[in-house]
């Protein structure tokens, strides 16, 4: 019956995504401008990206200092007109937003549930690919180091790592640092079984629970992906310099 198939579907678009999707279909479109951040104005790091409930105000947190007696600041910051504007404490939608985007389990889709895994791995420290240790190849397989190379195999190092996973995915690493969840992805709207997420290069990629990806062409340095509630927005932050970032966000169509 096609023409239930085209009342649901319109009934979907009016209510953003309710059915599990698959990302491959979707279209994202050329990022905008919100706003420019100046974290050594902003005090500390970029902690959180959160919508509001209407998808006018973009909540932004920023944490200075070591936890547990790090400084936390709230920002809201005008979808519309980018004015960014201190607040004295967290939104309370912005607090229901972030509960739900960080989530261990997809909203509406428990059986999707992200796998965390604490690891102790050995980094080496060096030049070329992953800090790889070159040498000189000899004949039978063996390899002799030069005293530079010596000295970078002496620096190896064991390194505490908490990775998140997807269906084997990688979708946040930790290095030697508290991991936050939220920081490198965003569960999709409640029922869609959908996740954007950030990779170590900052590129933006999608991925859905028949585990189809999409990469988003041309973006880096992002961190924080935000898929509003309605699903038809993605606002994320690009870095573009030591201490700044533009604040961007994107349509997503299907």
């Amino acid at each position: 019956m096609p023409w239930l198939l085209t009342l649901i579907w319109a009934f979907a678009s009016q209510v953003g995504f309710a059915f599990p999707i698959n990302v491959t279909t979707i279209r994202v479109g050329a990022p905008t401008v919100i706003a420019q951040l100046d974290i050594g104005q902003l005090k500390g790091e970029l902690r959180q990206i959160g919508w509001s409930t209407d998808g006018a105000q973009l909540y932004v947190q920023t944490a200075d200092g070591e936890p547990p007696r790090e400084t936390l600041r709230h920002f809201v910051v005008s979808v519309g007109s980018g004015v960014v504007t201190p607040t004295d404490q967290e939104p309370a939608w912005a607090q229901e937003y972030w509960a739900r985007k960080s989530d261990r389990t997809a909203p509406g889709a428990p059986m999707l549930e992200i796998d965390v895994k604490q690891t102790f791995e050995t980094k080496k420290i060096g030049t070329g690919t992953a800090g790889a240790i070159d040498g000189i190849e000899r004949a039978g397989g063996n390899t002799i180091m030069s005293g530079n190379n010596l000295d970078r195999e002496n620096q190896k190092q064991k390194l505490t790592v908490w990775r998140f996973s997807l269906f084997e995915t990688t979708i946040g690493e930790f290095v030697n640092t508290r991991p936050i969840p939220g920081l490198t992805f965003s569960w999709g709207p409640r029922g869609t079984g959908a996740m954007a997420f950030t990779t170590d290069e900052g590129r933006l990629m999608f991925i859905d629970q028949e585990q189809h990806k999409q990469s988003v062409a041309g973006v880096k340095d992002a961190i924080l992906p935000a898929w509003s509630l309605d699903g038809e927005r993605l606002a994320y932050a690009v870095k573009t310099g030591r201490k700044k970032y533009k604040l961007v966000w994107c349509t997503i169509t299907k």
